[in-house]
């Protein structure tokens, strides 16, 4: 696929098949994901893959501690929605044609209340408790963005979700070698349902020149 179809038809996906995802078309991902920068070459990532009867697991915790009342503890700090302009009404447009298709939407199937809309595939994002927190979430950052260009490029897609990580205490529980990691982003991985409407609204982006700051 040309890089320019990539980059504006990379979407975030929020209905999937349940067909699973080869663990060899996963690990050729990862492995081009890992080409993307990093704080003087730190690649200080890491990647838990969750398939199976542990994301069976995680998904039943979640449910659990959601239906519990359990506040979320994510190991980094998220925004609380009260944001300036113009990224308030950048956030309401989405909000809108998101309102919009699930209202066309059928009846979603019980996979779908998941956590992760049905993917067969969660990825978990991590770093090091150890390092500096600011420049590890960037790099964090372009390396999911890696992923999921990677992702797109051979007919899959993906969701980069925050409530994957509400309750990472939970995932620090079911993932082998988690303890010292702080968990940054969810990434759910699979094959989009193709033409279901929550997958196919047309996305808002600004224009540049409410972005863009040109000085001679």
């Amino acid at each position: 696929m040309e890089f320019q179809a990539v980059l504006r038809n990379r979407r975030s996906i929020r209905r999937f098949k349940s067909t699973p995802v080869a663990a060899d078309l996963v690990r050729e991902l990862l492995d081009q994901a890992r080409w993307s920068p990093s704080w003087a070459n730190t690649q200080g990532w890491h990647v838990f893959v969750a398939t199976g009867a542990t994301l069976e697991r995680i998904q039943e915790d979640y449910r659990n501690a959601e239906d519990s009342g359990q506040a979320p503890s994510p190991d980094f700090r998220m925004p609380d929605r009260n944001w300036p302009e113009p990224m308030r009404s950048n956030n309401q447009a989405l909000i809108q044609v998101l309102e919009s298709a699930r209202q066309l939407e059928p009846t979603a199937p019980a996979r779908g209340l998941a956590l992760g809309f049905g993917a067969p595939c969660l990825l978990l994002v991590a770093v090091d408790r150890r390092l500096a927190p600011d420049c590890a979430c960037f790099d964090a950052g372009l390396f999911v963005q890696s992923l999921c260009l990677a992702a797109h490029d051979r007919g899959l897609g993906t969701c980069i979700m925050a409530r994957a990580v509400r309750h990472p205490h939970l995932l620090r529980a079911a993932l082998p070698g988690a303890a010292g990691m702080a968990f940054v982003a969810g990434v759910a991985l699979g094959y989009p349902e193709p033409d279901t409407p929550i997958n196919t609204f047309q996305r808002p982006r600004a224009a540049l020149e409410g972005f863009v700051t040109w000085t001679d």
